[in-house]
């Protein structure tokens, strides 16, 4: 008997059941392809790899490259099949990176699926980075939110790299952070420095190390100022900067921001600020900042960045003088300033035969012929200079930008020599700016 003869109840149930049997045999085979493909997975060069050195490969692909290649989030490992999700999933250094950036369309997926991250984190130190391309009062609601989820985990805090709006102050407050050793956290721009506060959250942190406040009032920073190794900061005065520097006998590095000088100056200390500084980077907002280096001996100085753009410039003498009071062994010195001539750039330089690395940039237009790199400059620089010691004897790296008005062959000639020389390095970053 034909379907077209069977009564219709029989018809449908009879198809029905046929297509159910259809159905278990589907089901059926599609776990068997996913057995043997699990076989075949298994025969794959990555699936003998011992657990540790596959679990080290997803880390190291789960790091932000120095060339600013994006890292793989552990998720993508956990999408591939089921070995490797159950390897991502029980491995806590994989998720101890937070990265957010915060926007209003996804914040609420954002904090479900940031509990869950910290989860599988367990106990590793939380390396943790909010960032946002918008500053709006939703946006601030949403880092809160964020911070409510973070701080239940704020024992294992390493680092913490913010935007943080006031709204999230009161609740780092009361928290401790028994692991954080770097923070850098910064207000909504717009913010005016003097009339904005840091988080009071510091003195929580007895291993804390680096810090970063650009952008807040510095006669409100509460910091653990003896233990703070590297400290950044911006729109100080002279005298401020000595305060940092009075209160962090322990500070390596210090990068300070907007420094200017008030317009009554203060009368001269009889005896400068000591320091064990091993790195100093000042921006000038006014000329007269640069009595700050007169003010201070620092015989651990290595590393030197000066820059200031406004008119007038500065005398690199006051250069001159620290280096020399200092008795230190500077390697590396970079100056940003809008006009360079040889009568007060060559004296400098013959006080630092120990530099390793210079750069020299000539910032606004440059157009003076005595901004450019000059042919007096190159030929005492060159090795096969008669009049004694060529200058810089032990320069590897030299980086100019601006004009050059040497000739040609003085230029190849000097760099000839030092590459003849031995050195380890060539000269390099010779470049020459419009």
């Amino acid at each position: 008997m034909s379907y077209e003869d069977m009564p219709y109840s029989e018809s449908v149930a009879s198809l029905e059941a046929e297509m159910a049997s259809i159905e278990s045999m589907m089901g059926e085979l599609t776990q068997r392809r996913t057995y043997l493909r699990r076989k075949i997975n298994a025969l794959s060069p990555t699936a003998q790899l011992p657990l540790e050195i596959l679990t080290e490969i997803f880390r190291l692909a789960s790091q932000a490259s120095d060339d600013g290649e994006r890292a793989i989030p552990p998720l993508f490992f956990g999408g591939i099949c089921k070995e490797w999700r159950n390897i991502a999933w029980s491995a806590p250094l994989l998720w101890n990176s937070v990265s957010v950036h915060v926007s209003r369309k996804t914040h609420g997926s954002q904090v479900q699926l940031l509990g869950d991250w910290l989860l599988r984190a367990k106990s590793s130190p939380l390396f943790i980075k909010l960032t946002s391309d918008d500053e709006h009062e939703s946006i601030f609601c949403s880092l809160r939110a964020i911070m409510d989820v973070l701080v239940t985990r704020s024992m294992y805090w390493h680092s913490l790299d913010s935007l943080l709006p006031p709204q999230c102050h009161d609740i780092l407050k009361n928290n401790h952070f028994p692991m954080l050793t770097s923070v850098s956290v910064r207000p909504p721009k717009g913010t005016i420095s003097t009339f904005s506060e840091p988080p009071n959250m510091f003195l929580s942190a007895p291993k804390l190390l680096d810090v970063d406040l650009s952008g807040y009032n510095f006669p409100a920073m509460v910091l653990p100022w003896e233990q703070l190794r590297r400290f950044k900061t911006q729109f100080l005065t002279v005298a401020e900067c000595l305060k940092v520097l009075r209160r962090s006998p322990n500070l390596k590095e210090c990068h300070l921001e907007s420094v200017y000088s008030p317009e009554i100056l203060p009368s001269p200390m009889a005896d400068t600020l000591y320091s064990e500084l091993e790195s100093l980077d000042v921006m000038l907002i006014k000329g007269a900042a640069i009595s700050l280096l007169d003010s201070v001996t620092l015989p651990s100085l290595r590393e030197l960045r000066i820059h200031y753009s406004g008119p007038g410039g500065f005398l690199l003498s006051a250069i001159s003088s620290l280096v020399l009071r200092s008795a230190c062994n500077l390697h590396r010195l970079c100056i940003e300033k809008q006009n360079f001539n040889d009568d007060d750039l060559i004296p400098c330089l013959e006080t630092v035969p120990s530099l390793s690395h210079l750069r020299l940039t000539v910032l606004g237009d440059g157009l003076h012929p005595s901004t450019a790199l000059t042919n007096k400059l190159v030929s005492m620089m060159n090795l096969a200079h008669n009049s004694g010691q060529p200058l810089l004897p032990n320069l590897e790296s030299f980086e100019y930008r601006g004009r050059i008005m040497c000739d040609s062959t003085s230029l190849v000639d000097m760099l000839s020599k030092r590459w003849h020389s031995g050195k380890q390095h060539i000269p390099n970053g010779w470049r020459s700016l419009p």
